[in-house]
């Protein structure tokens, strides 16, 4: 009988080159380590060698050579709200005194701006219900503060600086009470805070409707439209 027809020949070879295909993906991972593969150094087989760290470059801080420099962008001379000058008063060549006033020649000053944040102090405005007593009856008539001015304790203004710092930035609401009292120096309760956020979503409800609106209304264009 043929050795090729023979059905035991046939499995014995099929076992031979399975087993020898699994022999080299065993020896293929065992050559693998963390210095020619992306295994960390754990998983390094018994004897293999310690991974070689790559030496990084040692840079300076700062600009590196060749980089384009990146100049800080001067504010226009409308936003400059003060000028502070500082004039030489003495020659660096021959130290001969030097003028205060700038002359014909003189370059232009070298600038360098810095921008501050001026003091935040709130504006309290008290409104005072006066009563008046009459001459003639005696009757006391008292003022009353307008409705419209009891509603709001807190002015528009902070109103829309602590909304957008808890709607746009996600603040909690602790978080803008303790800015409230730490920025703003006015203490504001919680609830307050939480009756702002209802007063300014209340007030944008229009305009939030009147933008959905428009998308929902706002006419599909595919990408195989031609304009």
């Amino acid at each position: 009988m043929d050795g090729s027809s023979c059905p035991g020949c046939l499995e014995r070879d099929a076992r031979i080159a399975a087993l020898e295909r699994r022999l080299s993906v065993l020896e293929a991972r065992l050559k693998t380590t963390a210095s020619n593969s992306s295994l960390p150094p754990s998983a390094n087989p018994l004897g293999a060698a310690p991974p070689v760290k790559k030496k990084e470059p040692k840079r300076r801080r700062g600009g590196q050579p060749g980089h384009p420099p990146h100049l800080k962008q001067l504010y226009p001379a409308e936003q400059v709200t003060r000028t502070e000058s500082i004039v030489p008063a003495i020659c660096g060549g021959c130290r001969a005194p030097l003028p205060l006033a700038a002359g014909p020649s003189d370059p232009e000053p070298k600038r360098f701006q810095v921008v501050k944040l001026p003091p935040i102090v709130v504006t309290v405005t008290e409104y005072q219900a006066h009563a008046r007593t009459c001459g003639c009856c005696g009757v006391v008539t008292q003022a009353t503060v307008p409705a419209d001015v009891r509603a709001h304790s807190v002015g528009p203004r902070l109103t829309a600086t602590l909304s957008y710092l808890s709607g746009a930035h996600g603040v909690s609401k602790r978080g803008v009470e303790e800015i409230a009292e730490s920025v703003f120096g006015t203490p504001i309760a919680l609830g307050t805070v939480a009756n702002l956020e209802r007063e300014v979503s209340a007030a944008l409800a229009p305009a939030h409707a009147e933008a959905l609106e428009a998308v929902h209304t706002a006419p599909v264009k595919f990408a195989d439209e031609t304009s």
